[in-house]
């Protein structure tokens, strides 16, 4: 995967806001992903050819793995599908994972980590046993749902699954290195 996308085959980039057809919220969204990597928060960052008004993102993140960040402007919605594979619907896991995201929805969140839910709402579930965690974009904002998404993404990994009793979940389903890491 390359580090940074091209604005070759119609990809949006750093030039793409509203260049050659593409609307403008695929450039801001893809400016916004690529900026991340520039910085280093990703490992490495590549963006695919849309599909019809569906824009896909793989990013190379957490436990080296590639995750899809998918922006869908007919569905006003941005989302990490899959993102935690191995977690069935019904299972504990996937109900404490939904009760930890929600809480970002409520005033029990700081209000710089808080949902504001006139710009978005988070929607969060489990289908063929991959757990994903999108946001419903209100009113245009996909930069701001762009952001948080990927925000609450990082919280999941660097909170939920560390701070829980997720050790083996991180080894079997993530491919943590039991031997590089501290118990």
């Amino acid at each position: 995967m390359a580090t940074v996308a091209t604005q070759a085959a119609g990809i949006p980039g750093r030039d793409a806001s509203g260049a050659l057809g593409q609307p403008p919220e695929a450039g801001r969204v893809g400016d916004i992903l690529r900026g991340y990597a520039h910085r280093g928060m990703f490992r490495g960052f590549a963006a695919k050819p849309p599909q019809s008004r569906r824009w896909t993102f793989n990013i190379l993140w957490h436990y080296n793995r590639q995750y899809p960040f998918v922006l869908d402007l007919a569905a006003r919605r941005v989302s990490f599908p899959g993102l935690l594979p191995g977690i069935p619907a019904r299972s504990p896991m996937a109900g404490e994972l939904k009760g930890f995201l929600n809480t970002f929805s409520t005033d029990a969140a700081p209000e710089h980590r808080r949902i504001d839910g006139k710009l978005g709402t988070l929607a969060v579930g489990s289908r063929q046993g991959a757990f994903t965690v999108a946001m419903e974009v209100k009113g245009g904002h996909y930069e701001y749902c762009t952001r948080k998404l990927v925000h609450l993404a990082h919280e999941v990994f660097m909170v939920f699954l560390w701070d829980g009793p997720y050790y083996e979940y991180r080894v079997q389903h993530l491919g943590l290195d039991p031997d590089g890491v501290w118990p």
